[in-house]
C-alpha cells in the first residue's frame, strides 16, 4: 500500500540502481529525486532530470535533503534547503564530470590533467562549507574562491 509522503519529499542517490524491477527508476550516483510515496522500504517519485518518468526506487539508496514543499498551483515542488554555493558547485562538478570524461577520451592529457586538479580543488571546498566547521568569515571567503575557481573554469 502506497502512502503520500509529508516531510520525505526531496532526496540524493548513494548509489547506483539500475531499476532492475518493475516499475523501477534507474538512478545514477548523486542524481536528485522528488519523492511523492512510500511503502515498506521503497520509494516512489522521479529525477529532476526527468520529471515526467515516475518509478520506484529503494529507499535504502536515498539520502534525504532538507527541502520546502510548495504546493501552489497544478503541481507540488520541493525547493532544496541548501546552501546555493552548495548546490551550485554540485551542479558545476556533475556538468565539468561529463567535459572531464570527454577529455580523458580524447586523450588531451593536460586538460585532462588541469580540470581534474580543479575538480578536486572544487569537492574539497564544497566538504569544507558542509561540514559546518568554518566560522562566517572563513566561510565567506572560501565561497569568493570557489565562485573564482567556477567562472575561470566556466572561461
Amino acid at each position: 500500500m502506497w502512502i503520500p509522503t509529508k516531510t520525505k519529499k526531496y532526496g540524493v542517490a548513494i548509489y547506483n540502481w539500475k531499476g532492475d524491477t518493475r516499475f523501477g527508476l534507474p538512478l545514477e550516483i548523486g542524481e536528485t529525486v522528488q519523492i511523492l510515496e512510500e511503502s515498506s522500504g521503497w520509494y516512489r517519485g522521479f529525477s529532476t532530470k526527468n520529471r515526467s518518468i515516475k518509478g520506484i526506487f529503494p529507499q535504502s539508496y536515498i539520502h534525504l535533503k532538507p527541502c520546502k514543499v510548495d504546493n501552489e498551483g497544478l503541481f507540488e515542488s520541493v525547493v532544496p534547503l541548501e546552501d546555493s554555493v552548495v548546490r551550485e558547485v554540485t551542479l558545476v562538478l556533475r556538468e565539468w564530470g561529463d567535459i572531464w570524461k570527454k577529455l580523458y577520451v580524447q586523450r588531451e592529457q593536460y586538460k585532462f590533467e588541469t580540470v581534474g586538479k580543479v575538480m578536486r580543488d572544487l569537492l574539497e571546498w564544497r566538504r569544507q562549507l558542509v561540514s559546518g566547521t568554518l566560522t562566517q568569515d572563513q566561510t565567506r571567503e572560501l565561497k569568493m574562491k570557489i565562485i573564482a575557481k567556477i567562472d575561470w573554469g566556466n572561461r
